[in-house]
């Protein structure tokens, strides 16, 4: 399970990335999880302005970072794994278009308890609902749907994670 540490210091090492380097990350990104990638390039069927797009596929950057410093192994997402991620995850975003905020925030913390990554989660989240007066961040009727987006692509990643293949001496 990846600590809250892990987490904090990635955000931390992603925020701290220059604009003239996110091209090498994208092309490592491309090399390294095609599908995944091409996930979270694909938002123009969704209502996300601009700004919303590029808040997404970043979170979702940073995503993959920290699964990459799980002590298993992350494996390559496969296109298959991604769909079905999607496809499961479309149930809980009908749920949440039916409830109030205060039902959203209440199903989330169950989630988070009970997910096998529960700071990977807990980060997509507070990233999500982040209230900062000088960004723009996600408009409320939104949230839920950059939620559902972004969590697919974890439970992708977390499903091509594996123990890391033994060294012999």
């Amino acid at each position: 399970m990846i600590s809250s540490e892990v987490v904090t210091q990635t955000w931390q090492d992603m925020s701290q990335v220059p604009a003239h380097q996110s091209p090498e990350l994208v092309e490592q990104m491309q090399a390294e999880q095609p599908a995944a990638l091409g996930y979270l390039l694909y938002l123009d069927d969704l209502p996300f302005n601009q700004y919303e797009q590029e808040l997404v596929f970043y979170i979702g950057m940073v995503v993959w970072q920290i699964m990459k410093r799980s002590d298993q192994q992350l494996y390559q997402v496969t296109v298959e794994k991604m769909i079905e991620a999607q496809e499961s995850n479309l149930e809980i975003l009908e749920r949440l278009a039916t409830n109030d905020e205060y039902d959203f925030i209440e199903s989330v913390q169950i989630l988070i308890r009970t997910y096998p990554e529960p700071q990977v989660l807990r980060y997509v989240v507070e990233a999500i609902m982040e209230d900062d007066p000088e960004e723009e961040g996600f408009r409320d009727e939104y949230k839920g749907l950059a939620f559902v987006h972004l969590k697919a692509l974890l439970d992708a990643f977390v499903s091509s994670l594996a123990p890391r293949p033994r060294l012999v001496a």
